[in-house]
């Protein structure tokens, strides 16, 4: 399967409207966190929300889960959508539907009707989160390029899980929970106000897909059998399994099973962050030179590894030092895998929409399947270990099988 390069930016091929790319990218960044801004936000005040609206605290929790699906599904329709009628419509009906939403969200009067609206709000959420991701490819000059921009919008992404609940708890403080979602609602509202002043169309007409929206079956069908991105689709998607349940776990495990009170979970999560973020700065520099296939490699290893080592050395009862160690080494390669495997995707013979369809909904239905499994297993750190290794591992398997793929000419 040979590899497309991005076209150049700066010719009429590349960036037809003249795109400032600096002015650019803050907001695909932002796009790129809605997923993780729309859950974090709101999760310090759901049992604020179950006292408030009724019902058990699972259908409560199910209002994240629902989101996460919507996200999941939504993408594999975004995405191809994006590559026939272009970026610019998709983005601005999508996100001013998801703040539509979460007004919607603000008004619940029980438990049942936010559980509907956050599955609305995640499949309009997806678009800007998968066509993001094909604007930076539009407007990039060559893959090491498009590579490292996604890159810094994963950093962006990595952010958002750290900062939102803090700024969420605050707001619900002072205002209540459902100004969480008000709040949400005005930033979606920035955002479409924002892209329809300052981001002409990126993908021109001549471009497009043929065939229009009935012809989104056939682009996903096309993108399922380029052996290259089912691989990287397929590792991301069991990868994020153990990763959203490390990201669901991680609080019981430091506080319930530790004892710690929630301001160190909060030093530990913030930690773990800025691993992300220095595993992602060392892809944008690694991937100057190569493939995005081989800094993923090493994450996949990375993440795989760490698990092991943060289940074994729980069952052993070592210090509660090493597991943060672990936790460390575990995040760290998170930072390469996330840009890896959507950058790597943008690099195959697929319709740029397709390609982020098919691989940000690999990793989103991932987390929809591997958040409650520790909750099923017990939220331990033993369990947790065993999750995360077993999944990274499967990715790592995948990535080997998948890596022989990349065409011969490109350095891995």
């Amino acid at each position: 399967m040979s590899t497309v390069e991005p076209t150049n930016p700066e010719t009429s091929r590349g960036n037809p409207a003249g795109v400032p790319v600096a002015r650019l990218l803050p907001l695909l960044a932002v796009l790129t966190a809605l997923g993780p801004i729309s859950v974090d936000i709101y999760t310090p005040s759901l049992p604020a929300m179950q006292e408030d609206l009724g019902g058990s605290d699972a259908l409560t929790q199910a209002s994240v889960t629902t989101f996460l699906l919507g996200i999941g599904v939504g993408q594999l329709v975004w995405g191809p959508l994006s590559d026939r009628v272009g970026r610019r419509p998709v983005i601005l009906m999508g996100v001013g539907a998801w703040a539509v939403a979460c007004v919607a969200a603000a008004f619940a009067t029980s438990p049942e009707m936010l559980v509907a609206v956050r599955l609305l709000a995640g499949l309009c959420a997806a678009a800007g989160i998968a066509v993001a991701r094909s604007v930076v490819r539009d407007v990039s000059t060559t893959r090491a390029q498009m590579a490292s921009r996604i890159g810094l919008l994963s950093m962006v992404t990595a952010l958002a899980p750290v900062l939102a609940p803090v700024i969420g708890a605050g707001i619900a403080a002072l205002w209540g929970w459902r100004a969480d979602f008000v709040a949400m609602a005005a930033v979606g509202g920035v955002i479409v106000l924002a892209y329809a002043w300052m981001v002409p169309e990126t993908l021109p007409a001549a471009r497009r897909e043929s065939g229009g929206v009935a012809a989104i079956g056939g682009a996903l069908v096309r993108a399922v059998r380029d052996r290259e991105l089912r691989g990287v689709a397929l590792a991301l998607g069991v990868h994020s399994f153990g990763f959203y349940a490390y990201v669901t776990t991680a609080a019981f495990i430091v506080e319930r099973e530790f004892g710690h009170s929630p301001a160190v979970f909060a030093a530990v999560f913030g930690s773990n962050a800025v691993a992300v973020i220095v595993g992602n700065q060392l892809f944008r520099r690694v991937v100057q030179r190569r493939h995005p296939v081989s800094p993923l490699g090493v994450g996949f290893a990375m993440c795989a590894v760490a698990g092991a080592g943060l289940g074994i050395l729980a069952v052993v009862g070592a210090p509660e030092l090493l597991l943060w160690a672990a936790s460390m080494v575990y995040a760290l390669g998170q930072g390469l895998v996330l840009p890896g495997s959507h950058s790597w995707a943008q690099t195959t013979a697929v319709a740029s929409g397709a390609a982020s369809a098919l691989a940000g909904s690999a990793q989103f239905l991932g987390g929809v399947f591997g958040s409650p499994i520790t909750g099923l297993l017990g939220p331990t750190a033993a369990n947790l270990g065993l999750v995360t290794a077993l999944a990274s591992g499967v990715g790592v398997l995948v990535w080997v099988s998948t890596r022989r793929h990349v065409p011969a000419e490109v350095p891995t």
